[in-house]
């Protein structure tokens, strides 16, 4: 049912979803397995994938946080280089350059990350840095088609102090919450979780952002230009109409891109916060764990 789900995930744009047969049967094929899945394992007495991990609040919780903000987190950053490259004439190195920016601070400031995890409550550790990718990304959501270079490397910059103060003490919170047997296993499905929300993402994403493009294409369009007067000054300048039309509708389209980009990093900001807020449904650790190799 994984490799159905992860092929429905991947091959849904390009098959138009839910409308193709092929995308149809993979959603069944996973919906079914899933359900075989959990009958299975929540029925046998040593089950491959330790589910019942889940009837640990703090575990539960610390999931829930982990895949929310993690699914945020790599929506946004599939997003940049993809808008980069596509509409702000990027190169991939150029954009690699731009996306690298955010591991810069989160390595200086990961030390003091760890160690404060295994010192004090992991809760408003998590909190604060969950908060911080949160105000970052609504901070992204002013993004403009004149952006320069740093305009659009800072907030990327500063998201990383945000990064080490997410991860690190999650996940020890996560681990401090079930019993010292079920850290394998609890370890194990919480990355699988990780991924599989990252994975979504990248779909939601990725779909949303060309609908809402071309929806936005759509409604500009009916607003640009109602006398012809642009079209009418670009053909006294030389251009031909055809050519007019193009040079206009190439300027839309970036704006249309730009306020769609704008668009998914607030929904992605908006996540972060829910994820924030959702790490208190966990109670206080009774102990601490130090969970820095387990990355």
């Amino acid at each position: 049912w994984v490799g159905a789900l992860q092929l429905m995930l991947d091959e849904g744009k390009d098959y138009d979803w839910f409308a193709s047969t092929h995308i149809q049967v993979l959603a069944a094929i996973a919906a079914i397995g899933f359900i075989a899945f959990l009958i299975w394992e929540l029925t046998e007495a040593h089950p491959i994938v330790a589910l019942r991990v889940f009837r640990h609040r703090g575990y539960a919780a610390s999931v829930l946080t982990i895949s929310l903000a993690f699914g945020a987190f790599f929506g946004a950053t599939v997003l940049t280089p993809l808008w980069l490259q596509n509409y702000m004439g990027y190169t991939a190195t150029s954009a690699g350059y731009v996306s690298a920016m955010m591991g810069i601070l989160a390595v200086l400031v990961a030390p003091l990350a760890a160690g404060l995890s295994t010192r004090v409550d992991p809760r408003p550790l998590v909190f604060f840095g969950v908060i911080w990718l949160g105000t970052i990304t609504l901070i992204r959501t002013y993004a403009n088609v004149e952006m320069t270079f740093w305009d659009i490397a800072w907030p990327l910059l500063l998201q990383g102090i945000g990064m080490p103060f997410f991860f690190v003490p999650l996940t020890g919170l996560a681990l401090s919450s079930v019993n010292p047997e079920e850290m394998e296993s609890a370890a194990g499905l919480m990355n699988f979780m990780r991924t599989l929300s990252g994975t979504f993402a990248t779909s939601v994403v990725t779909t949303s952002w060309e609908d809402q493009t071309r929806y936005i294409h759509a409604e500009l369009a009916g607003l640009t230009d109602r006398l012809g007067d642009s079209l009418a000054i670009l053909q006294q300048q030389g251009f031909s109409l055809d050519q007019a039309r193009n040079l206009l509708d190439q300027q839309l389209q970036g704006q249309s891109v730009m306020l769609a980009t704008n668009q998914i990093f607030l929904f992605t900001g908006i996540a972060f916060f829910i994820a924030a807020f959702a790490i208190w449904l966990a109670p206080k650790p009774a102990r601490i764990v130090d969970a820095a190799g387990v990355h």
